[in-house]
C-alpha cells in the first residue's frame, strides 16, 4: 500500500479518539491512517479523507484537532493519540497549510501598511472585517484576555447593580459550570458570574468572562434551561466569536496595534473592549454556539429542547419585549428548529439538585460586589 507521496505508508490505528460531524453530534471513533484517514465506528466505516485535504485546526495543547476541506468546516477529529499524531504529522504535507496562508496574508497587510500608510488605512476599515475569521486564531491568548479584562470593567458599568453573589447561589452556580466545562470535551476557561439586571440576557466576553443577568436566571423554569443557555455561551468561548466579533467592528486599529506594537496598545484594547460588547453575533456564531450546546448538554445526558422552550417563552413575552433576550441573538424558526432536530432524549441525572436551584434563584437576594 502506498500513500500520495509514494512511500510505503504502515497503517497506524488509534482507538478511542472524538470526532465532531459538524451537525452538532459528538462520536468516538477508532482512527486508521494509511493512504487515506479514515474513521470507524466499531467495525462500521464512517468516512475517509484524502491526505492532502488534512488541515489543522486550533486546538488546546496535547490534541491534534483536524478536519478535511472537503468536510463541513465546523465536523473534526480530535486526535490525543501521540503515535497517530506524529503520523499524520509525517504523512499530511499541507496540514499547516490554512495556518501558513493566514500568516501570509497577515504580514501582506503589515508590509503594505508600512509602505503606504495612508491609503492602507482606508483599506483596512472594509478590508479587516472579511477578514476575522482568519485573523483571530492569530491573535495570542494573552492579548485576547487582555481585551476581556477591559471589556469586563466595561460591561460592570452598564450594570450599576453590581455582580449578584452569596454562598449558597455562587457554590451552586460554580457546581453547574464545572459539569458543563468538564464534559466540553476539551479545556475551556471560563468564568460565570451573574450581574443584577432585569434584563432576561447573557453575554460572553473575550478572555472567557460568561455574565447571566438577574432577568434571565428569573425568566427561566429549570435549571435546564439555566444550563442550555450556559452550554451556549460557552460555545461563543470555544469559538473566540467575542475576539472574532471585536476585530470585525475594530479590525483596523487591532490590526495596526498588532504592526506597530506598544504605540497602539493601550488604545487598541480599549477599542477592542468596546467593540466586543456593542458588537452582534453572526447568523452562523450563533447556530455554531447552538450545535456546541446541543453537543453539550448531551454529554451530561440532558436534552437541549428546554434551551429552545426558554428562547421561545422569552422572545414572545409582551412584558420584555424592551428587553428582548435575543437582540444579539436572533430567534428562528429555523434555529429552533435545528435544536429539536439535533436533540437527544434526557438520560443524565439532574444538573443541579433543589437546594442549588433555589440558591442560585435567590443570588440576587443578598450581598454583591
Amino acid at each position: 500500500m502506498s500513500d500520495p507521496w509514494g512511500k510505503t505508508a504502515r497503517e497506524v490505528t488509534a482507538r478511542g479518539q472524538t470526532y465532531f460531524d459538524g451537525a452538532g453530534r459528538t462520536r468516538i471513533v477508532d482512527v486508521r491512517l494509511a493512504d487515506t484517514l479514515q474513521l470507524f465506528d466499531g467495525a462500521a466505516f464512517i468516512l475517509a479523507w484524502a491526505l492532502a485535504d488534512i488541515r489543522r485546526v486550533d486546538s488546546p495543547a496535547g490534541v491534534l484537532r483536524v478536519r478535511s476541506l472537503a468536510a463541513s468546516t465546523s465536523a473534526w477529529c480530535e486526535i490525543r493519540d501521540a503515535t497517530m499524531t506524529a503520523a499524520i504529522a509525517e504523512r499530511c504535507r499541507l496540514l499547516d497549510g490554512d495556518r501558513q496562508e493566514k500568516k501570509e496574508r497577515v504580514w501582506r497587510l503589515a508590509g503594505t501598511a508600512i509602505l503606504a500608510a495612508c491609503g492602507l488605512a482606508a483599506l483596512m476599515w472594509f478590508a479587516i472585517p472579511a477578514l476575522a475569521d482568519r485573523i483571530a486564531p492569530l491573535v495570542p491568548e494573552s492579548l485576547d484576555k487582555r481585551i476581556g479584562q477591559v471589556a469586563d470593567k466595561e460591561a460592570r458599568a452598564q450594570f450599576p447593580g453590581g455582580v449578584c453573589s452569596t454562598p449558597e447561589g455562587d457554590a451552586a452556580l460554580g457546581r453547574l459550570a464545572s459539569r458543563l466545562k468538564d464534559a466540553a470535551g476539551a479545556p475551556l476557561d471560563v468564568r460565570v458570574s451573574v450581574l443584577s439586571s432585569f434584563i432576561p440576557n447573557a453575554f460572553a466576553l473575550p478572555g472567557g468572562q460568561v455574565y447571566m443577568l438577574r432577568g434571565l436566571i428569573e425568566s427561566a423554569k429549570s435549571p435546564d434551561e439555566i444550563a442550555g443557555v450556559l452550554a451556549h455561551e460557552f460555545g461563543h468561548v470555544a469559538h473566540r466569536d467575542g475576539l472574532r466579533a471585536a476585530i470585525k467592528q475594530g479590525g483596523a486599529a487591532l490590526v495596526l496595534g498588532l504592526v506597530f506594537g506598544d504605540m497602539f496598545g493601550v488604545a487598541v484594547i480599549a477599542t477592542a473592549a468596546r467593540a466586543s460588547l456593542s458588537a452582534a453575533y453572526s447568523r452562523e456564531d450563533e447556530l455554531q454556539a447552538d450545535d456546541f450546546a446541543v453537543a453539550l448538554l448531551a454529554r451530561v445526558g440532558r436534552s437541549a429542547r428546554p434551551l429552545g422552550e426558554f428562547l421561545t417563552r422569552v422572545s414572545a413575552d409582551d412584558r420584555l419585549k424592551a428587553f428582548a433576550f435575543l437582540l444579539d441573538h436572533p430567534l428562528s424558526a429555523a434555529r429552533l428548529a435545528r435544536i429539536a432536530r439535533d436533540d437527544a432524549p434526557a438520560t443524565g441525572a439532574p444538573l443541579m439538585s433543589e437546594d442549588d436551584w433555589r440558591a442560585l434563584r435567590s443570588i440576587c437576594d443578598g450581598r454583591r460586589n
